[in-house]
């Protein structure tokens, strides 16, 4: 069988599909006292190719957490199994270390103020698609930046300082 020379594409000629760019997988804090939810939210971190710390049900379980592993996101719940504040929590890590924070919670509508950006609500109950798009949107480079991260900050105080 004989192909004629210009219809066969030599290897140099093909274009190579270019390979999809991993996202480096980053450590993610979940704060939850339900042990179902934080379960459900673990498994969607480790969905994404992300590292799960914890669970924490109480703010001194998160503090210690966070001081150790240096999380790049934190997951929270709003009120903790131990009767306070994840937000106060979250305040307390961020003087620190440095992370994208979303705040997961049954009452958001005291969290729409307006001034939380870029600090991420979900409101619960929530669906898998939400928590998956804010985390995902947690991990970005520009989630990650240090300009991101400050007003983070900012934005977190001044929720603290609200309640």
């Amino acid at each position: 069988m004989n192909i004629p020379v210009e219809d066969v594409e030599s290897p140099e000629s093909t274009p190579r599909p270019r390979p999809k760019r991993q996202q480096r997988a980053l450590d993610i804090l979940v704060i939850e006292d339900e042990s179902i939810i934080a379960k459900d939210i673990e498994f969607m971190v480790n969905d994404l190719g992300h590292r799960v710390v914890g669970p924490a049900r109480t703010h001194k379980e998160a503090l210690s957490l966070a001081l150790k592993a240096r999380p790049a996101v934190i997951v929270a719940d709003v009120r903790l199994a131990d009767g306070s504040s994840g937000i106060v929590a979250v305040d307390e890590m961020l003087k620190s270390i440095d992370a994208s924070v979303i705040f997961v919670t049954a009452a958001p509508q005291w969290l729409q103020t307006g001034e939380l950006e870029p600090v991420l609500v979900i409101p619960k109950p929530y669906s898998v698609s939400d928590v998956k798009a804010a985390i995902a949107k947690a991990t970005t480079r520009r989630a990650q930046s240090m300009e991101t991260i400050m007003a983070t900050k900012s934005a977190v105080s001044r929720l603290t300082r609200k309640q």
